[in-house]
């Protein structure tokens, strides 16, 4: 996105219609015959993400064409960096819940097997 705004200058539409290829814009573009910022509000409130994701994705839509190419620039490499820790939280709790999992089926196993003998 950053880089359609810095060398190409899009309206936010066509912005849009160019960067269509996820689950994301594909739902602002399926809202078109509303505001463009409405219809991102709207597929930010239909996203299933967390709160903390849904409010950087309305920061987003709501600092996309209200601002020079350097500031809309500034702001996606921002929310860039805010997922990207959101993204490496999330992967550290998946990663310990898992280990959690494995040794309660490993022990509901074993529970199992002392049961039945």
């Amino acid at each position: 996105m950053a880089v359609q705004i810095r060398y190409r200058a899009l309206p936010l539409g066509e912005l849009f219609e160019t960067l269509n290829g996820g689950l994301f814009l594909g739902a602002v573009l399926e809202n078109a015959d509303i505001n463009k910022r409405e219809a991102w509000n709207a597929a930010a409130d239909e996203f299933p993400a967390l709160k903390e994701e849904r409010e950087i994705l309305l920061s987003i839509g709501n600092s996309l064409g209200s601002s020079d190419t350097a500031g809309q620039i500034a702001m996606l490499e921002l929310n860039k960096e805010l997922l990207a820790s959101r993204l490496a939280e999330a992967s550290d709790a998946a990663a310990r819940k898992s280990a959690m999992y494995r040794s309660v089926g490993i022990l509901a196993g074993l529970g199992l097997a002392i049961i039945v003998v």
